[in-house]
């Protein structure tokens, strides 16, 4: 009865219990990172007339998947777009976006997956080929 008196008290008390261990969220973790269009040396280059291209993302821990262009260059983070995002609804690791591309391109693909406490993010680079 004492020990049971002392853990209900500690509870209350917020105070820490011996080998109490703290729930820590896995980390968000992209496995796969493609679009619709084959890369090669990290770079998708999209021909002439295609009007949009389809952002596939699979990745483990993640509840969202924001999508981003960035313009090329030095610190151009700030510069960024949101083009998108997708939200885990069915239970599984796949995320996408078909994205409706605005004219020419020289820019960054950035995909970031949210977890529960943390952020991780990959890049492609994404051109417009005549």
């Amino acid at each position: 009865m004492f020990l049971k008196t002392l853990f209900a008290m500690n509870l209350a008390m917020n105070l820490p219990i011996k080998d109490q261990q703290e729930y820590i969220p896995p980390s968000p973790k992209i496995e796969k990172f493609y679009t619709s269009i084959i890369e090669m040396d990290n770079w998708v280059s999209v021909p002439q007339g295609t009007d949009e291209i389809t952002i596939y993302v699979e990745a483990k821990n993640t509840e969202t998947v924001l999508f981003w262009i960035i313009p090329t260059g030095t610190q151009q983070w700030n510069e960024r777009k949101l083009i998108g995002y997708d939200i885990k609804d069915d239970g599984d690791d796949y995320f996408s976006l078909t994205w409706k591309i605005p004219g020419h391109l020289q820019d960054h693909l950035e995909v970031q997956a949210l977890g529960e406490n943390e952020v991780t993010g990959s890049s492609l680079n994404i051109t417009s080929i005549p």
